[in-house]
């Protein structure tokens, strides 16, 4: 083994230790290449760990960097949202804060304005106080010196009602002596059975009928004048324009309840008798709610006045009236036609209500002036929206046609209507005419301000069209003033009102043209009535 561990080859040695220096050479070569080999694997697989190892610790601190970018960012999203937040927080608290005093100015601001308005009122109650303590003697210097005035008026007054009387008593003796014999029964009705055919026979429009719807017209422009007169007169006198208000008011609210239904305007229906075909309609808070407006008026401003003449259609004596009570009859006349517009037209049976309290008001002495009923101002105002009831006709297709039938536009100098509402107009103001002209005052101390005749006037007015003029708007009337008020109509009228019904609803129509849908509902309704009211033309 000593030779193997030598490197050095003998200079001088046996043939056999030579061979044995080089096997022993020889297994040192390969050992040395062996380990040679072994160490240069190692150390390429150190070489190969190292570097996987860098490679991990390189991914590692990839990943560590970026979680640490993704919680940087995530902490800083956060902060701005915190900030959002806290901002948010501080611009409510701020709005709060604003909203807490503004309220606290608007709470300031209407005490104030209470307070102002406790004064106001307090001077108004002491302005009103003033000027009642100065009408008061104004009034009774006026009553002072009317007091001799009225002494020669009494006997100024007493003459003229001798000598109107005298003159009445003889204009009575001329018309009994040219009129024919009355019917002996209560029944209001034309003298003999020909007189439907001959009233059916007159002539329409005829320049008397012209004139009298003139004299209507006139009445409504002069009313027209005295609303002008009356704000002239409130702008003077602060009480006056206040009361005005609230009586105006007063009278379109209480109009606007009168309807049939539940409650105080309940409508009951009896048999149609003599003395009960009248409906009774209780409209007792809205009636006392009308009569104390128009009370108050009549006790608190009876002056200024005016001309009761220019507002009642035929001739009477030229006496003075409060211009206050003609003013509120207006707007009482205005209310009754848009209720009945507004109503009626929808339903023809709510008619009913309004009709009778219209002829109510109109009725009572209390508003009567000499004995002269005001009813006229309510008819100048049919005048104006209906006037076809009175004889007038024209062309549909035409502007001044339209005018003359009443035919409404929407807006002053705008268009028309539409046909229908122009026809549920008139259905309406076609039921609230007969529920004014078909009342009896039989069981009444009152006087009827519109009687019965008024009605077969118009009808008859309406059916003596001539064929070439006959319209849809006559048509829808004619229906209107007949159905639900048939059994009224037979009481006044009798078998003549069965006759002109007939005439009305089964030859009138045929002067339609084929495609009149208002000439084929009219003509049904004698179907209706056979149906729902046992009532055989």
């Amino acid at each position: 083994m000593a030779v193997a561990g030598s490197s050095r080859k003998p200079a001088q040695d046996s043939p056999s230790r030579q061979l044995l220096w080089e096997l022993n050479r020889l297994v040192l070569s390969e050992q040395e290449e062996f380990y040679g080999r072994l160490d240069r694997e190692s150390q390429q697989r150190e070489a190969a760990h190292k570097s996987a190892l860098a490679e991990a610790i390189a991914r590692h601190d990839k990943v560590r960097n970026d979680a640490e970018a993704e919680r940087d960012r995530h902490e800083k999203q956060q902060q701005q949202e915190r900030a959002q937040r806290e901002e948010e927080q501080r611009q409510e608290a701020e709005r709060e804060r604003q909203a807490k005093l503004e309220q606290e100015r608007t709470e300031r601001r209407r005490l104030a304005e209470r307070a102002e308005a406790a004064a106001r009122a307090e001077r108004a109650a002491t302005q009103e106080r003033e000027a009642e303590e100065a009408r008061v003697k104004a009034e009774k210097h006026r009553r002072d010196a009317r007091a001799i005035q009225e002494k020669k008026e009494e006997q100024e007054a007493a003459e003229r009602k001798r000598v109107l009387d005298k003159r009445k008593a003889k204009e009575a003796t001329l018309a009994a002596a040219a009129a024919p014999s009355a019917p002996t029964s209560k029944t209001i009705q034309p003298t003999t059975s020909q007189s439907t055919a001959r009233i059916l026979q007159k002539p329409t429009l005829d320049p008397g009928r012209e004139a009298e719807h003139q004299r209507y017209l006139g009445i409504h422009q002069t009313l027209k004048e005295l609303r002008k007169f009356m704000t002239q007169q409130a702008k003077q006198n602060p009480i006056l324009k206040e009361k005005m208000g609230d009586m105006r008011r007063e009278l379109r609210k209480s109009v606007g309840q009168l309807r049939e239904g539940k409650g105080k305007n309940t409508a009951q229906v009896s048999a149609p008798t003599a003395t009960s075909c009248e409906k009774r309609i209780d409209f007792r808070d809205q009636n006392n709610a009308i009569m104390s407006v128009l009370r108050e008026a009549l006790k608190s401003f009876p002056e200024p006045k005016v001309s009761l003449a220019k507002f009642v259609a035929r001739p009477i004596e030229d006496v003075q009236a409060p211009a206050l009570v003609i003013y509120l009859l207006n707007h009482l006349s205005k209310a009754i036609i848009s209720q009945l517009i507004k109503e009626a037209s929808v339903s023809p049976r709510l008619a009913e209500p309004i009709g009778v309290a219209a002829v109510n008001f109109f009725a009572r002495e209390d508003f009567r002036v000499n004995g002269v009923s005001l009813i006229d101002i309510l008819i100048a105002k049919y005048h104006v929206v209906c006037p076809p009831l009175f004889g007038i006709y024209g062309s549909e297709s035409t502007d001044q046609g339209r005018e003359r039938l009443g035919w409404w536009r929407e807006e002053a100098g705008g268009p028309w209507i539409s046909e229908q509402l122009h026809q549920d107009r008139m259905t309406g103001l076609g039921a609230g005419y007969a529920a004014i002209s078909l009342r009896t005052f039989e069981n009444s101390k009152m006087t009827n301000p519109y009687p019965p005749y008024n009605f077969w006037r118009a009808l008859a007015t309406i059916l003596n069209v001539p064929a070439g003029q006959v319209t849809d708007t006559h048509f829808v009337l004619v229906r209107a003033l007949i159905e639900n008020s048939e059994q009224r109509f037979l009481m006044f009228f009798g078998d003549t009102a069965k006759q002109l019904m007939r005439f009305a609803i089964m030859e009138y129509p045929k002067r339609a043209s084929k495609d009149s849908v208002a000439a084929k509902v009219l003509s049904n309704l004698g179907n209706t009535m056979k149906k729902d009211k046992k009532l055989y033309l």
